[in-house]
């Protein structure tokens, strides 16, 4: 219960802090460098708190930290993004439908995401274009291709079409893979992993308390071989290779 009291207590001071700030930015894409940059440091302080702990593979500081890239990730919990955040600034893209719900809904908002209808096909034009616009202003991009949380069984299908932003903006695709590997000084196994997994039809409120009641939870954090983009690049083709690098480390 501390650790969750913790995090609601920096995920207000956040709130406040950003409010006031970007309610005096004119401009879309200093809202967006700003809050990529506020969302990577309070993940980083969050997860230092809350005893998250991060180990992380083939991040270069030098290469990932002066260029940007659409990034692309598999997913299995709510805690991935800030874990992610917390090493390499960035964006996510979600759906309108999370964006609306109360208390993740409001988090979404104030942390700058970018929203993609996935109810309805119709506006993906649009969606893309939203990324292509915040890739090309030097931002990094998050998606999770496979459109939702998984049981961290496998590596789900990816969804292609809104990696065509990578090509709309030139600009290469990030590869990461995100792993638990301890969950209250265990090790993650099928018995424990629905403990820290969260997918599906799973309530939020009981299983994050039951995340922040736990003893820390150990991450491991791979950053694979960026993958280049160029105008001929397509969809198809960027999904599998990374779909296959992603997958391959995962389950490695």
């Amino acid at each position: 219960m501390l650790r969750a009291l913790i995090f609601a207590g920096r995920l207000v001071k956040y709130f406040v802090k950003t409010t006031a700030k970007t309610s005096r930015m004119k401009s879309e894409a200093e809202k967006r460098h700003y809050l990529a940059h506020e969302v990577h440091v309070g993940s980083r302080d969050a997860m230092k708190a809350l005893g998250i702990e991060i180990k992380v593979f083939g991040y270069d500081k030098a290469k990932h930290g002066t260029g940007n890239y659409l990034t692309v990730s598999n997913h299995v919990s709510y805690l991935d993004p800030f874990i992610l955040a917390s090493v390499h600034p960035t964006l996510f893209v979600t759906s309108v439908d999370l964006g609306e719900t109360a208390v993740l809904g409001h988090v979404t908002h104030m942390a700058g995401c970018i929203f993609v209808e996935r109810r309805n096909r119709t506006t993906i034009e649009k969606d893309i274009g939203q990324m292509t616009d915040a890739l090309k202003q030097g931002l990094n991009v998050t998606i999770y291709p496979e459109g939702t949380s998984s049981n961290g069984q496998d590596v789900l299908p990816f969804k292609k079409s809104l990696l065509m932003s990578a090509v709309f903006a030139q600009k290469d695709i990030l590869p990461v893979v995100i792993k638990y590997v301890e969950f209250d000084g265990q090790p993650i196994t099928q018995t424990n992993a629905d403990s820290v997994y969260w997918y599906g039809e799973m309530p939020f409120t009981p299983h994050f308390l039951k995340v922040m009641s736990a003893k820390p939870v150990k991450v491991e954090l791979h950053f694979l071989e960026p993958i280049k983009v160029t105008p001929e690049s397509t969809r198809q083709e960027l999904a599998a290779t990374a779909y296959s690098a992603i997958r391959e480390n995962y389950l490695s």
